[in-house]
């Protein structure tokens, strides 16, 4: 979203693809009110949609499609070969590292052939990028994601809002995570490891929802201290949610560049994460956050650690925040991926 907004600000045209068959959801509506349009061009069934690459190559056909920008194993699949067979331009992102999620790993090196430039949107995830043999060296290259600055701020009066709206104190130290409810993004860890500390002054809220979101209340409930756990659901105010926390935690299993980190950054938080994807390029230990070893104990050892340094919270937000204006803006994001776009057409010579 952020790097098609930026891309039709600068006077391109902009389609966003989906493949999935489900009903139109809430980022179709913010597409919309950026002036983008969306196309639907469904993938049929759980299996390898044969029809699929032509149907997707007639759309971009019709809509005079220059450039192809597959984000994701099956994007990549689908994408490349229809870009192929329309004669696009072809980049492809990489935003994280399931190997185990769209398409066989050898249908993926094949089709990867084809592309004009991978990008990894992180160091680790370009190196497991070439071990998987997805890109050769030229082609690979690093654009970290990035967010649209302005819109995440420190605003202290939507703390005070946050704070009256779920009878927080001012004085309250408030724990926060923003992700789906999925497996893959571990909130249990997050949540057994805080509810040992979880008081009147010390609460933890979850925003976000999704097949996790049962038992991760019933976990809740059956511990003393459950009461002090806020389950939001999905909400589209995070940005204003994130003023009313003082430390972002995160505990997945495996991320790649993980936006809701550079938006917690961004707002002056400091941000507790496990070292994986590339969260350790994001976050320095000590100065703006908190990382963890992957093990569940160190994880909450590492809370432990972070909750009895409260009182560095402010200094490492602030320090976070400077961080993420030099590195994580959208803008800088999105001029990097126009320079690949051209230097791909170039090469086609169109």
């Amino acid at each position: 979203m952020e790097l098609a907004t930026r891309q039709r600000a600068k006077g391109h045209r902009v389609i966003a693809v989906t493949l999935e068959q489900s009903e139109p959801g809430p980022l179709q509506t913010a597409f919309a009110r950026a002036g983008i349009e969306t196309l639907q061009v469904a993938k049929l069934g759980p299996r390898f949609d044969i029809t699929l690459p032509l149907r997707l190559a007639l759309a971009l056909r019709r809509h005079s499609v220059g450039v192809v920008h597959a984000h994701n194993n099956s994007p990549l699949l689908y994408g490349t070969i229809a870009g192929r067979i329309a004669r696009c331009s072809i980049i492809a992102t990489r935003h994280g590292s399931n190997e185990n999620h769209g398409a066989p790993i050898w249908l993926r090196r094949q089709v990867a052939r084809w592309v004009d430039s991978y990008v990894a949107v992180s160091a680790e995830i370009a190196e497991r990028t070439r071990a998987h043999g997805l890109a050769v060296e030229p082609k690979l290259t690093i654009i970290e994601n990035g967010i649209d600055l302005g819109s995440h701020l420190p605003r202290p009066e939507w703390r005070r809002e946050v704070r009256a709206e779920f009878n927080l104190s001012e004085t309250a130290s408030v724990i926060g995570i923003v992700c789906r409810l999925v497996e893959v993004k571990n909130v249990g860890l997050l949540l057994r490891s805080s509810l040992p500390h979880l008081r009147p002054e010390t609460q933890l809220l979850i925003v976000g929802d999704g097949p996790e979101r049962g038992a991760l209340g019933s976990l809740a409930a059956q511990h003393p201290h459950g009461q002090f756990v806020r389950f939001l659901g999905q909400r589209r105010d995070v940005a204003r949610l994130l003023n009313g926390m003082d430390l972002f935690a995160l505990s997945s299993k495996t991320e790649g560049h993980p936006l809701a980190v550079i938006e917690a950054m961004a707002t002056g938080l400091p941000v507790l994460a496990p070292k994986v994807g590339g969260i350790p390029d994001m976050v320095q230990d000590g100065m703006t956050g908190f990382l963890s070893e992957v093990e569940d104990a160190a994880f909450a050892a590492r809370l432990t650690e972070a909750l009895n340094q409260r009182a560095n919270w402010a200094a490492m937000g602030q320090a976070g925040r400077i961080a993420a204006g030099k590195r994580f803006s959208s803008e800088t994001m999105a001029e990097r991926y126009l320079a690949l776009y051209e230097k791909a057409r170039q090469s086609h010579g169109t």
